[in-house]
């Protein structure tokens, strides 16, 4: 291993960036004493047999996808909002004992495994791992606030990065609820999780559910906003009203529907709108360079924004 990275890596572990940078030269170099953890009786060192198949059942739990109950975070500061608001992990693993300074007293209902950090390797999914990795039950009880009149329809985004960042800004927002077609991303795998920062315990978020579904429940007061490119605007049949979305104003309860960036909002789609009884506007977001799109999280983001305004 390269001197650099090594050393690095070793001042990652140790948390020893502060204790250098106060090093005067002529002076003895020392490592700061590290408080000391309380012992628990619940930790538990598993052989490689036992870690094995904790290994293949987390894989399995995984694969399950909607069937599972379970969400796993893998992000130290997650974690900690998520302990702070009063949600209690039923599985914590981790590497260091400094790990666990970092983060609330864990409850005695849950189960700490502590793990090499190739074991814990082999359980994660991201590259650069923070030693640390929490199972959680999926919300249930989400905290009581008043939402903006706005729910966001997403026809097969299937990037995990985007979906995460559409519920991380649906959240901040403090819109009504976030709701993904069948044939979207998993919205409870690892990635989905990181990229929205825990948004899924703060906001309504629901998965496999069709367009028609959801206009079946809405009220007869609500209307319809599309979020397409501007040439997808200008196309669309029906020849629907287009509007910059500077010009768009949240005066009505609104379902926003926003497509993926490969497929846009689809014919099937489209059909299905064109029978809404509500008011349905197209929104477009003008880009100056010869792009072809905005991500989709990003522009999603900035309409939901804007509407607040």
């Amino acid at each position: 291993m390269h001197t650099t990275t090594r050393l690095s890596r070793i001042l990652g572990e140790r948390n020893l960036y502060r204790h250098f940078s106060q090093y005067q030269p002529g002076q003895p170099l020392r490592y700061p004493e590290r408080p000391a953890v309380p012992p628990r009786s619940k930790v538990h060192h598993y052989d490689a047999e036992t870690h094995e198949r904790w290994l293949r059942a987390m894989k399995e739990m995984k694969m399950k996808r909607n069937l599972d109950k379970s969400a796993f975070i893998e992000h130290k500061k997650t974690i900690r909002d998520l302990m702070e608001i009063g949600h209690v992990p039923s599985h914590f693993f981790y590497t260091h004992d400094y790990v666990l300074e970092q983060l609330p007293p864990l409850s005695e209902n849950t189960s700490v495994v502590q793990l090499t950090e190739r074991q814990l390797e082999r359980m994660t999914d991201i590259t650069n791992d923070q030693g640390v990795m929490a199972v959680f039950d999926r919300a249930k009880e989400l905290p009581k606030t008043t939402r903006m009149p706005l729910i966001i329809w997403l026809d097969r985004i299937r990037n995990a990065g985007n979906a995460g960042a559409i519920i991380r800004a649906a959240a901040g927002a403090s819109c009504l609820s976030v709701i993904f077609s069948p044939e979207s991303c998993n919205i409870w795998c690892p990635a989905t999780l990181r990229a929205s920062a825990g948004a899924h315990y703060m906001i309504p978020t629901y998965q496999n559910m069709s367009l028609e579904e959801v206009c079946r429940s809405l009220p007869e007061n609500w209307q319809i906003c599309l979020l397409q490119t501007e040439k997808s605007c200008r196309g669309s049949p029906g020849n629907l009203p287009a509007s910059p979305y500077h010009a768009m104003q949240l005066t009505q309860p609104t379902l926003m529907v926003v497509g993926g960036e490969a497929t846009g909002i689809t014919e099937d789609v489209m059909r299905l709108i064109e029978g809404f009884k509500g008011d349905v506007t197209n929104i477009f977001i003008p880009i100056i360079h010869p792009l072809d799109s905005l991500n989709v999280g990003m522009a999603s983001s900035i309409l939901i924004y804007e509407m607040m305004i």
